[in-house]
């Protein structure tokens, strides 16, 4: 049976340049000789004025629009829906559209998937500021993978599914790999999956900080960390976030010391 791996980028107002320079990555990405590249990604942007850029760069590939921003979980979710229905599909891979494959990083993310047979996650390595979370150089074994570019295994994908569509944008990452654990699957990283992510120099948005402490407060309270969960709470309120409820979750057990690390959620490496 042929082989399949699903590359799902979500836009939301990307330039024609970085929508071109993702496109040469993913062009000079090698994959094993029995494995196809497939190309899905869903713009959340407020036109389509993507579509006609990505339809001249490579025929059969999938683009979706609504016309309205309905956050990072949704949009990969379905995707991931879409990627999977298809029974070839092994890995669907979410990729940052801000990121820069290495043209080894996809290969690299299927072997080390490969090795594991309870593989669940398994993370790019960013190059060369890396993300300060632990992770073991021997077992591979990270405290929770990172959502830049992360392959997602048909196995974890068919046991529990995909990002918990609270979150609208950050933290789902972290849920989906707390998760992940729980249901008895790996977290990895691919040390020689190397991507840049153009993140770095952004000016510090006071959208992205709200975001960032709403989800960080759902996550703590999804997870019974109340005192963490009222820290964020308050730091949002006191950037001016308009108020909103936690739901009232029956708190599941998160890995030990996840919230002692704050944003970080795991121990540094340095």
């Amino acid at each position: 049976m042929s082989k399949a791996i699903a590359l799902g980028v979500v836009l939301f107002n990307n330039s024609t340049h970085e929508v071109c320079r993702l496109v040469r990555a993913f062009t000079a990405n090698r994959v094993p000789g029995d494995v196809r590249q497939e190309w899905f990604w869903w713009d959340n942007s407020g036109t389509d004025r993507l579509r006609r850029e990505l339809e001249q760069t490579r025929p059969g590939q999938r683009y979706w629009w609504t016309g309205t921003n309905v956050g990072f979980s949704v949009a990969h979710n379905r995707l991931m829906r879409e990627a999977f229905s298809r029974d070839e599909c092994l890995w669907y891979v979410c990729v940052n559209p801000d990121a820069l494959l290495h043209p080894r990083c996809l290969l690299e993310l299927i072997q080390v998937a490969g090795r594991e047979p309870r593989a669940g996650l398994v993370e790019a390595r960013l190059f060369p500021d890396e993300h300060p979370k632990q992770y073991d150089p021997i077992t591979l074994k990270t405290a929770w993978c990172s959502g830049c570019v992360l392959l997602v295994t048909r196995a974890l994908y068919e046991a529990i599914g995909g990002f918990d569509e609270n979150f609208f944008i950050y933290c789902e990452d972290v849920d989906l790999s707390w998760r992940a654990q729980a249901a008895g699957f790996k977290t990895l990283i691919a040390p020689a999956a190397l991507v840049h992510h153009y993140a770095q120099g952004r000016p510090i948005l006071k959208e992205r900080e709200l975001a960032v402490r709403r989800s960080a407060a759902y996550l703590a309270n999804k997870y019974g960390a109340t005192e963490f969960a009222r820290r964020m709470l308050t730091e949002y309120q006191s950037l001016g976030g308009p108020s909103f409820e936690l739901s009232k979750l029956s708190p599941k057990k998160a890995p030990h010391g996840s919230f002692q690390h704050l944003l970080r959620f795991s121990e540094s490496r340095w």
